[in-house]
């Protein structure tokens, strides 16, 4: 099996890589909801995200090959006054899920959210998922649910 890379990239590697129309869509068809549609990334909104050091990216590469990808936010949480992170996106996928891309992107966003003074990490998972049975085993509890209505 091929090693997997984890690295820090920026927004714009991950626009331009060959196959993230491929990616994203498989990331839609297992992850979005009705009310949202297909997947229509706002590169310009991640990019000015990037810019004011809010978010950060990682990618997971089998050789030069996009195979997963983590947006991470981190960012004061004004009720509570301290800085939090949580993913925006977090995906790999299923031709790269058994390499273990996955929990190395996890275990590198951590390392980033730990230097930049979170204290705490959110990560969001679809219900039944995978993600959302291996967690608990990764040392996450389970805190909130998130509950969705499109109003449209």
């Amino acid at each position: 099996m091929e090693s997997i890379s984890i690295k820090p990239c920026s927004v714009a590697d991950i626009e331009s890589a060959p196959n993230v129309a491929d990616l994203l869509a498989e990331y839609a068809e297992e992850s979005a909801l009705d009310a949202l549609g297909g997947a229509n990334p706002q590169w310009e909104t991640y990019r000015q995200m990037e810019a004011v050091g809010v978010a950060r990216v990682l990618g997971a590469f089998q050789r030069e090959k996009l195979v997963g990808f983590l947006v991470l936010l981190v960012s004061i949480v004004p009720h509570f006054g301290k800085p939090l992170a949580s993913t925006e996106s977090f995906f790999v996928a299923q031709s790269a899920r058994k390499t273990g891309a996955g929990l190395k992107l996890l275990r590198e966003a951590e390392n980033i959210a730990r230097d930049t003074g979170a204290v705490g990490f959110f990560v969001s998972a679809p219900m039944g998922s995978r993600l959302a049975k291996v967690l608990p085993g990764v040392g996450y509890r389970e805190t909130n649910r998130m509950f969705f209505r499109g109003l449209q």
